[in-house]
């Protein structure tokens, strides 16, 4: 056996940290519920932490799979100006639609967690896509669903 073997094991757990303590990372997270936190600046604003104690200390621990990040990794991309309070809605880096969040019924107060749970949801729902493209004329809806038939 090499002297230099890798435990795989741990470099994942190295990598991929599944709990902080709390007191070490209290500045950079955000409550979202009771004991639900999530990180301010992460890239991976879906990822949700929660806080439980023991008997050394308060930790905030994952409840998200790695799978559950891989899964919702989609084509869909939102956008926000939040002084006119618009949506830009891009697919595959396209941009398809610009519609403004009263419309949809999002209270500002809401609009910067749009850009987080938005292409999500626009990825498992067909009928939200359906309704956005209705929101183009006839004419560039066609040009959208020639170029991206999957939108069907």
């Amino acid at each position: 056996m090499s002297k230099f073997s890798v435990d795989y094991d741990r470099l994942e757990t190295k990598i991929l940290k599944k709990a902080y303590k709390l007191e070490d990372v209290q500045d950079k997270i955000e409550r979202i519920a009771f004991d639900v936190v999530r990180f301010k600046d992460s890239d991976n604003g879906a990822n949700l932490w929660q806080i439980q104690s023991s008997d050394d200390g308060d930790y905030i621990v994952s409840i998200y799979q790695e799978d559950e990040l891989e899964k919702n990794a989609c084509d869909w991309q939102v956008s926000i100006s939040k002084t006119a309070g618009d949506l830009q809605i891009n697919y595959k880096g396209d941009p398809l639609v610009k519609i403004a969040a009263s419309k949809l019924g999002i209270p500002r107060a809401e609009l910067s967690q749009i850009e987080q749970y938005l292409p999500s949801k626009l990825a498992e729902n067909k009928n939200l896509v359906k309704a956005l493209l209705n929101e183009l004329t006839e004419s560039a809806k066609k040009e959208v669903l020639n170029k991206y038939p999957d939108l069907v």
